[in-house]
């Protein structure tokens, strides 16, 4: 398929919703489909079950997080917050 060459997934729009919004959809589901690592187990097999819902394939350790990533900004500043006290 050459026409989703530069923009990965988004490629079945063809020409239709404009090239902005169409590179917004890419990096969101490259972002959203991507493995991330477990904190319980340490593996890289942490997936994305629905919108905010993590699940471990090895450990099996189900968790929220973000919609589209386990961690998100809002998490960070609240650990980084805790730990101060």
């Amino acid at each position: 398929m050459p026409r989703t060459k530069k923009v990965h997934s988004s490629g079945r729009f063809g020409v239709r919703y404009g090239r902005k919004v169409r590179k917004f959809i890419s990096k969101v589901e490259q972002v959203s489909r991507a493995k991330y690592v477990c904190s319980e187990c340490s593996r890289k097999s942490v997936k994305r079950v629905s919108a905010g819902i993590w699940e471990c394939g090895k450990c099996g350790d189900v968790f929220a997080g973000g919609a589209y990533s386990p961690k998100t900004e809002a998490t960070k500043v609240t650990k980084e917050s805790l730990s101060k006290r």
